[in-house]
């Protein structure tokens, strides 16, 4: 495909990183030196240092025969005039990130359509969706769902006392043969295994689980967790995400949410009648104690400042919480996570490029997800008539080694499969594999 990306930022370069590696013709249009300086010197594609909304700069990137145009960059204003123009010069589809919530309200004045725009994505919104996961989801530190959350994987970090320790994955199953649950990666010393039936649970390693919605907590508590009920919660932050985050968890729970900026702690404090709004310090070790944090059941840091996240999270782990998580915008600290005491991390710019990618591979692949931490993803398929992978059981496709058949959706019931299991036309196929594997996987579903 033809694809034209307006922002070389974090989720431009890594959305023209990816696109790139799939085989697609990208080019990027990019005003700021800095950026189009890293892009054009470390992606094989056309970087124009240019204004993306510009009529002119559209031209020359070609729009007029582009399949897409992805506008990413961190201005909205940008984002928007540049799909109002790139659909009237021919331009097929328009995907636009646009911070303010307006635009994507659907009961909004101007809709999406009238502007241009095929797909609307708000990071905030999905990377506070992101976050409500792991909150009910007290044990992994990454869930993602299918079918409506239906189907979910989620990773957990193998524990040095978990009770699956040193043993293989097959023995695991076999003793637990009345859940249906399968492990799909590992993520051990900064490499990523696709496992086997032979391969063993370390201590240390990010085990990544696939089961039904009502089956994970079961899978939890084989690996040696115990769901424990969230009942307060701290947030730290009264932006966009912290605020949709304690407005959806003020239902259930108790929520402070902390805000340093007085003005916007009373206006927050107004719209949120179910949250306690305090202005304070997120970093203030004396205004965390006399918060009693240390009872807090969940921390979650949320601040426009990726520093004043780290070091929030760092001192309530510190301090005891139980369970914290953080939102990081740069994926340079994702590795070292789990050894600093934070227990899961969210980021508005890979929640972003998930939504984007999972637009892009409509067709053969209707779904796909992307991980921060193991290099693999999720992608979801349905095989077409006469396809290999309908012909034969799947023990007896030869699949590569990097590639392995998470679940099966058949006409709405979820089938996590075994050896013998023989996949059909029409059904709905959630397959873990490496990125570089991804043009053998659709050639099995072709």
């Amino acid at each position: 495909m033809k694809i034209i990306i307006i922002g070389a930022g974090e989720v431009g370069y890594f959305l023209a990183k990816r696109l790139i590696a799939e085989n697609h013709n990208v080019t990027i249009i990019e005003s700021d030196i800095e950026h189009h300086k890293r892009a054009s010197e470390t992606l094989d594609a056309m970087v124009i240092l240019a204004n993306g909304s510009s009529p002119k700069i559209l031209k020359k990137a070609g729009v007029e025969v582009a399949d897409v145009l992805l506008a990413v960059s961190g201005n909205d204003d940008t984002n928007i005039l540049a799909c109002l123009t790139a659909k009237k010069m021919g331009a097929k589809k328009c995907v636009a990130r646009v911070h303010s919530a307006e635009f994507s309200n659907p009961k909004g004045l101007i809709q999406p359509k009238d502007l241009g725009i095929d797909l609307v994505i708000h990071p905030e919104r999905i990377a506070a969706e992101a976050i409500i996961q792991l909150v009910e989801q007290s044990s992994a530190t990454k869930v993602v769902s299918f079918e409506g959350g239906e189907l979910q994987i989620i990773s957990l970090i193998i524990k040095p006392d978990s009770p699956i320790v040193n043993k293989s994955l097959q023995e695991v199953a076999e003793k637990h043969d009345e859940i249906g649950f399968l492990c799909l990666g590992i993520r051990r010393d900064e490499r990523t295994i696709i496992p086997r039936g032979s391969h063993t649970y370390q201590a240390g390693d990010i085990a990544y689980f696939i089961a039904c919605e009502e089956d994970i907590p079961k899978v939890a508590e084989i690996a040696g967790y115990f769901e424990r009920e969230q009942q307060y919660v701290m947030i730290l932050g009264a932006g966009q995400i912290g605020r949709m985050v304690a407005a959806v968890l003020s239902r259930d729970m108790n929520v402070k949410l902390i805000e340093q900026d007085r003005n916007l702690a009373e206006e927050v404090a107004a719209s949120l009648q179910d949250t306690l709004v305090l202005n304070g310090d997120g970093t203030n070790l004396e205004f965390l104690s006399s918060e009693r944090i240390e009872e807090m059941d969940c921390v979650i840091a949320v601040t426009e400042s990726e520093k004043t996240n780290l070091l929030a999270g760092l001192l309530a782990s510190h301090l005891g919480v139980k369970r914290v998580i953080i939102h990081l915008t740069t994926n340079e600290y994702f590795p070292i996570m789990e050894r600093i005491g934070i227990h899961a991390v969210v980021s508005k710019n890979i929640e972003t490029v998930n939504a984007i990618m999972r637009y892009i591979r409509r067709g053969n692949v209707i779904a796909v997800s992307l991980f921060e931490d193991i290099e693999a993803e999720a992608i979801e398929l349905i095989p077409k008539e006469g396809s290999t992978v309908t012909k034969y059981p799947i023990k007896e496709l030869e699949l590569p080694e990097e590639i392995i058949i998470g679940a099966i959706i058949r006409n709405g019931e979820i089938i996590i499969p075994k050896g013998k299991t023989q996949i059909q036309v029409d059904d709905k196929v959630v397959v873990f594999l490496k990125p570089n594997v991804i043009a053998k996987v659709e050639h099995f579903f072709n």
